[in-house]
């Protein structure tokens, strides 16, 4: 592996690890239990619901969606539930992780005053099977919603680490950025592909069907492009290139412009699908390295 000094890349970003659970709401039958019910209802599949699923739903939905919200600003790394991201974007998520907080935790009230009646109806769906142990006194704490923003540094030589236990543990985390950068590089390049793959399918529709296009397929472009920079940590020089001809062509270009002018709309759709050809290869370019997700 390349000797890579990754120095630089502390400066830039940091790890951000969000942590969310939500109570399940059901739990697991004994082997005994099935074989005397079967496997012939809603609520009792391998285990029985503790309460309708759906009523959890707004929570579950509510913490997909702030773990959402830091991919968009961050990179993978491979350790689960762990992001990089740079320090220009930790104010702005840390912000929107907030609001996403208090999203959660109303969501969870929400549940919390449904919870008495959700166990009536469960009392009722299951019958003998319903046990009032199965459920938490505190139903608040089986819920969370954290986060915390870790630093990236290299083992020093100051430690107490004995010389041999210090360069393995260096070999270890510099093999660790190393994939964290192709696993950065290639996470980029393959969201601007998918952007420009769905862009060039809309604009290569049969042209005796009405063209739905619309700014939104734009948008998506320009935030990405918009958000490039800051993620870009590791300095792809060839995602660079390609995200400056990408703004280039769609510079000034509008939906209802090429609705109404053939020649935009073909000058459009040739310099999209040679950029659709360029990223494609650059994704083909980058080495396929195996996840890991544990150190």
């Amino acid at each position: 592996m390349e000797n890579t000094d990754y120095t630089d890349v502390f400066q830039k970003a940091c790890l951000i690890q969000l942590s969310t659970s939500v109570w399940q709401g059901c739990c697991k039958l004994e082997e005994s239990v099935l074989e005397r019910i079967g496997d012939n209802s809603e609520w009792l599949k391998g285990s029985k619901d503790l309460v309708n699923q759906e009523l959890l739903g707004p929570v579950r939905k509510s913490a997909s969606k702030a773990r959402n919200e830091i991919r968009r600003y961050s990179l993978p790394f491979p350790l689960n539930s762990v992001y990089l991201i740079s320090k220009e974007a930790l104010t702005r998520v840390d912000e929107k992780l907030q609001d996403y907080k208090e999203q959660f935790w109303d969501k969870v009230q929400d549940f919390e005053l449904l919870f008495e009646m959700a166990k009536e109806e469960a009392s009722g769906y299951l019958g003998d099977l319903y046990n009032e142990a199965d459920y938490p006194m505190d139903i608040t704490r089986k819920f969370r919603f954290e986060w915390r923003f870790l630093t990236l540094d290299i083992p020093g030589k100051s430690t107490l680490l004995p010389p041999e236990i210090y360069e393995r543990e260096k070999e270890k985390f510099q093999s660790m950025m190393e994939e964290t950068r192709e696993l950065a590089i290639s996470a980029l390049r393959e969201e601007f592909g998918q952007i420009i793959n769905r862009l060039t399918e809309k604009l290569n529709k049969d042209s005796t069907q009405p063209r739905a296009i619309k700014s939104s397929m734009f948008n998506k472009m320009r935030e990405f492009l918009d958000d490039f920079g800051t993620r870009n940590i590791f300095e792809d020089d060839v995602l660079v290139e390609l995200s400056k001809q990408a703004r280039a062509l769609i510079e000034g270009v509008s939906p209802e412009g090429i609705k109404r002018n053939d020649v935009m709309l073909q000058k459009i759709k040739n310099e999209m699908n040679e950029l659709k050809y360029s990223i494609d290869s650059a994704i083909e370019d980058m080495p396929r390295r195996k996840i890991r997700m544990a150190m």
